[in-house]
């Protein structure tokens, strides 16, 4: 009998496994099962079984959901992987040997990247590879690679982010500055450069408070050490620069954001600013679709393929 009962953990091991860490993952047994497509007493269940094995409490239930007890944040830290690994074998697999169907291509970007630089690249993909079909999600950087690691998307685009998981890997691709835009009959506007505590004397347009573009422009005046003067807030760079186009004031955007249909004249800062990154963030301990290869390839064409982490397959 113990035989059988022996047999049969290890038969459920990956399944309990899953069950405890996806509970965590999504902070309640019920949001596990509904991603599991498994009966909340199916979840309950195998974390129980999980628990009486160990002989120790796993999961702390609470009226918001679960929260780990110390065994469970110590067992999770050793299992996350390994479930997350044995999840995408089959998948890793398939991929590896190139048998993979044309299942599309899944990107996370930035608003920006979304609209103003991924459009000429996705443009330029499409007349390659018409039967590809590509779904573009828009998503801070962050929440980008939050995805990126759970396997929901093949890459996230973005500007540079300086504080990266050992498993993802940046590639750059453009480059781009900050600039000052105005209606073409402002006082500044044909000049080849202002400082900035000639712009911080007239209205600006500027993005709302909170957001991550707001953030964007906050940190270049708070580098040019000057106050804006806020006239009129708006969301999106795009919105903005219509708004800047009709005479509300000037503003301070990415160059990226800039397109030659803009009726804007274009004015260089007077200040000691090193050009921004923006590019693409890939998994290093994963083997991208063919059509994933393909997109990048249009990204970078001349970049050598994403490096495989020790111990993987080699790339083809």
């Amino acid at each position: 009998m113990s035989g059988l009962r022996i047999a049969r953990t290890k038969h459920d091991r990956l399944r309990q496994l899953r069950a405890f860490c996806e509970a965590l993952r999504r902070g309640s047994i019920s949001r596990a099962a509904e991603h599991l497509g498994l009966t909340q007493p199916a979840v309950s269940l195998n974390v129980r079984d999980l628990e009486h094995e160990l002989g120790e409490a796993l999961l702390a239930r609470t009226a918001a959901g679960v929260e780990p007890t110390p065994a469970g944040e110590r067992l999770y830290a050793l299992a996350a992987p390994l479930v997350r690994d044995a999840d995408s074998l089959l998948t890793d697999f398939v991929r590896h040997l190139d048998l993979a169907p044309p299942d599309g291509v899944r990107i996370a970007s930035s608003a920006s990247g979304v609209a103003f630089v991924l459009p000429a690249y996705l443009k330029r993909f499409r007349d390659a590879h018409p039967d590809v079909a590509v779904r573009l999600d828009v998503a801070t950087v962050r929440e980008g690679l939050s995805r990126l690691l759970e396997d929901e998307v093949d890459f996230v685009i973005g500007a540079r982010e300086h504080s990266l998981a050992q498993s993802i890997v940046y590639r750059e691709f453009c480059t781009y500055g900050v600039v000052l835009i105005c209606a073409p009959d402002h006082p500044l506007a044909g000049r080849a450069s202002v400082s900035p505590l000639e712009a911080s004397a007239f209205p600006a347009v500027v993005p709302p408070a909170g957001s991550y573009s707001r953030q964007f422009g906050e940190t270049a005046a708070e580098a040019l050490g000057v106050a804006v003067n806020a006239a009129v807030e708006v969301g999106g760079w795009g919105v903005l620069k219509r708004y800047v186009e009709a005479g509300f004031g000037l503003s301070v955007v990415p160059s990226l954001v800039l397109n030659e249909t803009d009726r804007l004249s274009v004015v260089a800062l007077e200040w000691d600013d090193p050009p921004r990154s923006f590019g693409v963030y890939l998994r290093n301990d994963r083997h991208l679709t063919p059509a994933a290869r393909r997109f990048l390839e249009v990204l970078m064409p001349n970049a050598p393929p994403p490096p495989a982490t020790a111990g993987r397959h080699p790339r083809r």
